[in-house]
């Protein structure tokens, strides 16, 4: 292996192989869903979508493995405890956004599992990610897990949740790329378990707008696509399974860091506009509290989101 990519598993590999540039991925489960995943992808690239090509899967000695050819560009995410540079972003979602929209209706399965696992994991948790008893360590995530638990079953009602797309999962600026200010690539695609990989597109606009949920001026649209997509019912069960599982894997494995603190911050937002949203269907409520996010490198303390500084939308029909 030449180098290792980044990645918190550090399960990915870059490989030099008779002039092509290769990227070798370890990944959990059985072969065949490997197999299906690359069927998968490789139809979204027909469709346009800016995914890597895989080349091959294979295991040794227990260990399954997919190849592919190494996309251009660099990631999206900036550094432990920062959201990507927000102009950079801005210029990037409209492709992003575009992408997902190519996930409609691509999925191959007529009775995917999605949503039960999903819901599952705020119930009980999941296989080695979103452990309550990490959450059950310390009273504010305690709290936090209190919270999401009966926001999310409140909105276990009368719509079914889509179920025909492809979902990545993992929509996260670590897993997008670009190149001279255009998007290159969406990777680290994967099929961990039978049935994984389909059910609502918008689960991926949702994980969009977690993870750059301290960047104002793109906060709005990705609430808009969202709550079109999906719902608000749907999107706040999203949102809350996404603020655990990023709050509980930042706090298991780096307490006390900036991404600690970040993800904190934002999940105790979108937790508060959820519930906002909920309470005033067809406008803006104004935010209750200010909403401590950290500083970049190189500013002092941390900046204030003050009420109001950015407000949720009005709600939108579900396409």
């Amino acid at each position: 292996m030449d180098e290792t990519l980044q990645g918190e598993s550090r399960s990915t590999f870059a490989v030099a192989a008779d002039g092509d540039e290769l990227v070798v991925k370890l990944v959990p489960g059985a072969v065949g869903n490997q197999w299906r995943l690359v069927r998968l992808v490789r139809d979204l690239r027909r469709r346009g979508y800016p995914a890597p090509e895989y080349v091959g899967v294979g295991e040794s000695d227990g260990t399954v493995f997919t190849v592919q050819r190494r996309l251009p560009g660099q990631i999206l995410h900036a550094g432990p405890g920062m959201p990507p540079p927000a102009e950079l972003f801005a210029a990037l979602l409209p492709s992003l956004l575009a992408a997902i929209e190519l996930q409609h209706d691509a999925g191959d399965l007529a009775q995917p599992p999605w949503p039960a696992w999903l819901l599952d994991t705020i119930e009980n948790g999941g296989d080695g990610y979103c452990l309550h008893a990490t959450m059950r360590q310390s009273p504010r995530t305690a709290t936090l897990l209190d919270r999401l638990q009966p926001l999310a079953r409140r909105n276990l009602r009368d719509e079914a949740a889509r179920t025909r797309d492809v979902v990545h999962f993992d929509m996260n600026p670590a897993n997008i790329l670009h190149a001279g200010g255009h998007l290159s690539g969406v990777v680290d695609w994967n099929i961990p378990f039978d049935g994984a990989g389909q059910g609502d597109r918008g689960f991926d606009v949702a994980t969009l707008l977690f993870y750059t949920y301290d960047i104002e001026r793109t906060r709005e649209v990705l609430w808009e696509r969202a709550l079109s997509v999906s719902g608000l019912a749907w999107t706040t069960v999203y949102l809350c399974h996404l603020s655990l599982r990023q709050v509980e894997w930042s706090r298991r494995h780096s307490p006390g860091s900036a991404d600690d603190a970040r993800f904190m911050g934002i999940a105790e937002a979108v937790l508060d506009d959820c519930e906002a949203l909920i309470k005033s269907p067809g406008r803006r409520p104004r935010l209750s509290r200010r909403v401590l996010l950290p500083r970049p490198p190189g500013g002092s303390g941390r900046r204030l989101r003050a009420p109001g500084d950015a407000c949720p939308p009005r709600l939108a029909r579900r396409a």
